[in-house]
């Protein structure tokens, strides 16, 4: 029981702290009827034994298991509602899975063959950890940069190489906000090219943005592919648009990808519109529910301040690391003026030529309303 100066919690106050908790620690949103069913899984599983679980709590018995009451109800009810026990044989789940393996294993010793190997002996994934060794990765990164762009090449600006080398180096909850053109693709490009990376998935907003990120990695010799079309195969770039990301199927994939060892990260392109769209993409309120524990960048050219504490809600960050190089456009004079709206036309066309005149050469007056 949780509690303060004003008794118990409620069941709302509950809900918010667990799914909160949950989505940041355990990578997906659990309510509190979610955990009903899933500590009564975990008691049968783990705490009184798997081998009494078909057999116990079947209609017509008379005593209540312990374990149930314990958890405030009886053990029919426990069978009837939560992690449903009965009718195990007529539909594929954990429960009925163990049960049909230990015939299957029954039977390949009848046979006198070799069950399932070992679990000491399994070959289990591995998977190489991010270096910490800031200047190994900063050599690395330069000439990845160096055989994308030729031998003289260099990083723009130190904010660039900054992003490429924190990600490189596995900094999790990473915001790289630099201005449209400075390269911030090239934060989770240049890593994927080395030949111990594994699988990078970019979430980009837009169908658009993931043929164009399409186009530009392939011309730099990155295999990738987009989710969704044609077969899915092993790459080094994933991209995925943000709709289909949030899909079961994808879900799916993706922890399917942590689980083997083979995901890097996850890469949010234009990460302000994740929060932004909502208003009328409201499922991408459900974009959180992919973020697992694996390092996770977000890419934007525009994130004022401002929206931090509510994107970080919204996301279930903590202690994000920034980035951020502040674009001053050093030759642009910004200039707002409220008009008269009986005469805005008339007002608007004289402000416009007057500041066409004390144009020179190839200045240009952008204008809106």
């Amino acid at each position: 029981m949780f509690a303060d100066e004003k008794g118990p919690w409620s069941t709302e106050r509950l809900t918010k702290v667990l799914t909160r908790e949950t989505s940041k620690r355990l990578g997906f949103r659990m309510t509190v009827q979610e955990y009903r069913h899933i500590a009564i899984a975990i008691d049968r599983e783990f705490i009184r034994g798997i081998s009494a679980e078909a057999d116990e709590g079947e209609e017509g018995e008379d005593e209540d298991d312990v374990h149930d009451l314990m958890a405030a109800h009886s053990t029919k009810l426990a069978n009837a509602r939560y992690a449903r026990m009965g009718g195990l044989s007529k539909g594929l789940t954990p429960e009925s899975i163990n049960m049909y393996r230990t015939v299957s294993d029954k039977w390949q010793k009848w046979y006198k063959l070799e069950s399932r190997r070992n679990t000491s002996t399994r070959v289990r994934a591995t998977k190489t950890e991010p270096d910490f060794n800031e200047a190994t990765v900063a050599e690395r990164m330069t000439q990845a940069l160096q055989t994308m762009y030729g031998g003289n090449a260099k990083f723009k600006t130190e904010e660039q190489r900054s992003a490429v080398l924190s990600t490189a180096m596995g900094i999790n909850q990473l915001f790289v906000i630099l201005p449209t053109g400075q390269g911030k693709s090239l934060t989770f490009m240049l890593p994927a090219m080395q030949s111990h990376a594994q699988t990078t998935i970019v979430i980009t907003s837009l169908v658009a943005l993931a043929e164009d990120m399409l186009q530009r990695c392939r011309a730099m010799g990155i295999d990738n592919i987009i989710y969704g079309r044609g077969q899915l195969r092993s790459v080094r770039i994933v991209v995925i648009v943000t709709e289909t990301a949030i899909s079961g199927s994808c879900i799916q994939f993706i922890r399917d990808l942590h689980l083997a060892k083979s995901l890097d990260r996850i890469v949010f392109d234009e990460c302000h519109k994740l929060l932004h769209d909502q208003i009328f993409r409201p499922k991408l309120a459900m974009i959180k529910d992919i973020c697992i524990e694996v390092q996770l960048v977000y890419l934007t050219a525009t994130f004022p301040l401002t929206m931090l504490e509510q994107y970080k809600e919204a996301m279930c960050l903590y202690e994000p690391r920034f980035i951020r190089l502040v674009d001053h456009k050093l030759h642009t004079r910004y200039d707002v003026a409220v008009l008269n709206s009986e005469e805005f036309d008339q007002l608007a066309d004289e402000r416009i030529q007057n500041t066409l005149a004390l144009c020179e050469g190839t200045e240009k007056v952008l204008v809106f309303c």
